[in-house]
């Protein structure tokens, strides 16, 4: 496993500066990212831990199933593991790489995993971990309403709501790619500034996503 780990590290090709930059930043912070997880895992009971389960749930109202692979899985509780790294800022000397702290409460998406998960575990007491270098927090049902069963439910259903659209879409499209690009609001903004999920791609891929909205 960490020569695995090595391997990746030591392969990593960089999109860019600003990549490369944020990545050697990751490298150098990971081990005490990691001893912050640690820290946050130690407040919980004593228990033996599995890492990286995979497991599959099925919901008859969607007839499909969710793939699931939970980061941590104890005798008593179920968690995910969220790294919170710094941001790199732009300046007249390079880059400026400025340190990030924990949120108060956990993401609205990492919610709605963790809801997923507990679905498939429902024995198990959900926690979120958040860790960057200089920083850590825990969320548990003790300490954050989110995870209480009640509201966990209520994220699960959201995530059936978004499958729903998703096949509206598609039944309406029937088929056809251009009604459903129609159908999908795309962000061009992202695509100018060359955000997160544009990084990297291959301007020909670029170019046949924008023919669909024939621009």
């Amino acid at each position: 496993m960490i020569k695995e780990i090595q391997d990746k590290i030591d392969n990593y090709n960089p999109i860019n500066e600003k990549d490369k930059i944020k990545f050697e930043h990751i490298i150098k912070n990971m081990e005490a990212i990691s001893r912050n997880h640690l820290t946050n895992i130690a407040t919980l009971p004593n228990q033996k831990w599995q890492k990286e389960v995979e497991t599959t749930l099925w919901d008859e109202r969607i007839k499909t199933y969710y793939l699931i692979y939970a980061d941590i899985i104890g005798d008593i509780h179920l968690g995910d593991i969220k790294n919170v790294f710094g941001t790199l800022v732009k300046t007249k000397k390079g880059f400026s790489y400025t340190k990030k702290k924990c949120p108060k409460v956990p993401f609205h998406s990492d919610c709605l995993q963790i809801a997923l998960y507990i679905k498939a575990f429902p024995k198990k007491i959900p926690f979120l971990t958040y860790a960057s270098d200089s920083d850590h927090v825990i969320f548990t049902p003790d300490n954050c309403v989110e995870l209480r069963k009640e509201n966990l439910d209520k994220y699960y259903e959201e995530l059936i709501t978004y499958q729903r659209c998703w096949e509206k879409k598609l039944e309406l499209a029937n088929g056809d790619m251009k009604t459903l690009a129609l159908l999908c609001k795309p962000d061009f903004s992202e695509i100018r500034k060359n955000g997160f999920w544009w990084n990297g791609i291959e301007p020909s891929m670029i170019e046949r996503f924008r023919n669909y909205y024939e621009l």
